[in-house]
């Protein structure tokens, strides 16, 4: 989990450089790269942060107090839980939420 993790932060942290792209990495150390099935992974947990973002700021000029809460929440589940679950939680509290409103 933590290569994932590992991973998914240098896919989002900006300073990756043709140098310093997760395949040039993995061509330099090939013995401790992620197999094929590993870097799938990542790539859906990558994916599913992006889905938690566009979730959680759907609106930008106007405050929602769903996208609010569940933002807060978000943070705290993904020291947890991997990014496709809490994704998978956050639209369901936000359906729910919306719903009761």
């Amino acid at each position: 989990m933590k290569s994932i993790g590992f991973f998914i932060l240098i896919l989002f942290s900006g300073i990756v450089t043709a140098n310093n792209s997760y395949e040039d990495i993995a061509k330099r150390n090939p013995k401790a790269a992620l197999n094929k099935q590993e870097v799938m992974e990542a790539k859906m947990q990558g994916e599913c942060l992006v889905g938690l973002k566009e979730l959680n700021f759907k609106k930008k000029h106007e405050f929602d107090p769903v996208a609010e809460w569940t933002s807060y929440r978000t943070s705290s589940l993904l020291k947890q839980l991997p990014p496709c679950q809490v994704l998978i939680i956050m639209e369901v509290a936000q359906k729910k939420v919306k719903a009761a409103s």
